[in-house]
């Protein structure tokens, strides 16, 4: 298991460097890129064979166990994905003439990437929360760098407005982790200093004041790096001014990993802070995530402004079903993430075709895509299907075992609320999507875009999501690995 581990966190860095060498040139860039994705995706196969979820492996600084293990899994396939449809994206930017193409370009943004990717490895790796901070925070430093790639002035705006309040809600995150640490010294004494395995077994000996203090800045930290509101307002901006690879990362994967620090917080928490407390703050801060989002959703006219608000939704919604907290909620919010992470990342890519072939981010200006651009008219339909949770899609099983479980609970208020709201989302994004796809063609496009490798590529991610979402019970290694993260997470 150390090989693979240390595969994962050696591989990527070592990429970005020979990337920023500008030794190579950008034909022999993008395969590198692709080779070494490629070898990571390897070895967590290989990784995910080999390992018991029953037996979580463990030694001096790394932990892997069901919960992180089906984190790094959901990171890695979009880390593969974003490296074989990099090359027709940059070539298409380039033509378009929003890229220079000079090689030293191509170069930092793989560096970029790979050192993004990397950061998110360690998060899920590492057993020490103050290390899984400060690499949260490295997150935070690197995909500022991709927000503002472009270096446009939107760009730069939406770069410092993520800086600013995502360093604010990480200070109250280190805030929540110091409280917790000077629990711990109270408690049970400096011996192995916030490790999350000992705070684990030992977690009912802490005071329960210090625990309730670090639960309320640890969720209001960490939801910030999310995406919930009211601490949302880095999202929208960052997401539309990002590349759309970037945004596609941002969505799927930095916000699953944001969910996950969350989760093993929350683990440590619980036992002595109580389900009730614990309940009410997310099921509040997941509502009102929902209800942010909502109008800004209807009366949108940026197509990647919509799907920004749009990723809000979700993240409300695993909010929600972490603040339910069953068993069949946490294994909800695990699908939920999987299959969110896989359709959002190809309906960014998708958005940021559309904005090439058009030439335009107005939905307004864009109609009869159907007609006109086929093949990403059929991306964007089946996308918009799929993130609405409409079946067959996974997020229409993981949405519906999550409204189950706030009702089967007692949170009849916050499920009432969030059902009401989920179909003020689902009519502002079909209205839009909708007349993007049919109407009369105002606007002539280049043509249909899209690459000999993304087609399959963004197909495969969609039909992942089916298969997962819809059958995880008939394949008995995934459920078995959900289950146990489900046990990690509740007991």
């Amino acid at each position: 298991m150390l090989e693979y581990i240390l595969l994962l966190l050696c591989l990527p860095p070592v990429c970005a460097l020979l990337a920023l060498t500008g030794m190579f040139s950008n034909n022999i860039l993008h395969w590198l890129h692709r080779l070494t994705a490629t070898a990571v995706g390897v070895s967590v196969g290989l990784m995910a064979s080999k390992f018991n979820p029953a037996e979580p492996y463990m030694d001096d600084y790394f932990y892997v166990d069901a919960l992180s293990l089906w984190v790094v899994i959901i990171i890695t396939t979009l880390y593969v994905a974003a490296s074989w449809t990099a090359r027709s994206y940059l070539t298409r930017e380039e033509r378009c003439g929003v890229l220079k193409g000079e090689q030293l370009q191509t170069g930092r943004y793989f560096a970029l990437m790979q050192f993004f990717c990397w950061t998110m490895f360690i998060v899920l790796l590492v057993k020490n929360l103050g290390l899984m901070w400060v690499a949260i925070e490295a997150t935070t430093l690197i995909s500022a760098l991709l927000i503002s790639f472009k270096f446009t002035r939107a760009a730069l705006e939406a770069t410092w407005k993520y800086i600013m309040v995502c360093t604010v809600g990480i200070c109250l995150a280190l805030l929540g982790t110091l409280v917790l640490y000077y629990a711990q010294l109270a408690a049970l004494g400096s011996e192995n200093a916030l490790s999350w395995v000992y705070l684990h077994e030992h977690a009912t000996a802490l005071d329960p004041a210090l625990t309730k203090l670090a639960l309320l800045f640890l969720v209001i930290g960490y939801g910030t790096k999310a995406g919930m509101a009211p601490m949302h307002t880095w999202l929208p901006d960052a997401y539309a001014e990002a590349p759309s690879l970037t945004s596609g990362m941002l969505s799927g994967a930095l916000c699953s990993c944001a969910i996950y620090v969350l989760l093993r917080n929350l683990v440590i928490i619980l036992p002595t802070a109580g389900s009730e407390m614990m309940s009410g703050m997310l099921l509040f801060f997941a509502v009102l995530t929902v209800a942010v989002a909502v109008p800004f959703v209807v009366v949108q006219r940026d197509v990647k402004r919509i799907l920004a608000y749009s990723s809000m939704e979700n993240i409300g919604i695993m909010v929600a079903g972490i603040g339910a907290f069953s068993a069949l909620s946490i294994k909800a919010v695990m699908l939920h993430m999987y299959s969110h992470a896989m359709i959002k990342f190809v309906l960014f890519y998708i958005a940021g075709t559309i904005i090439q072939e058009y030439q335009t981010r107005n939905m307004m200006r864009i109609h009869g895509m159907i007609k006109d651009v086929p093949h990403t008219a059929t991306f964007w339909l089946t996308g918009m299907l799929g993130i609405l949770g409409l079946p067959p899609m996974g997020l229409f099983f993981s949405k519906f075992y999550i409204m189950s479980s706030l009702f089967n609970e007692g949170h009849w208020l916050a499920g009432s609320l969030l059902i009401v709201l989920l179909a003020g989302v689902l009519i502002g994004i079909l209205y839009h999507g909708m007349r993007m796809l049919c109407d009369n063609a105002k606007r002539q496009p280049l043509g249909d875009l899209l690459g000999v490798i993304d087609v399959p590529v963004l197909a495969l991610l969609l039909i992942f999501t089916c298969i997962v979402g819809a059958g995880f019970e008939n394949l008995p290694w995934l459920n078995n690995l959900l289950n146990h993260a489900v046990r990690v997470i509740g007991g």
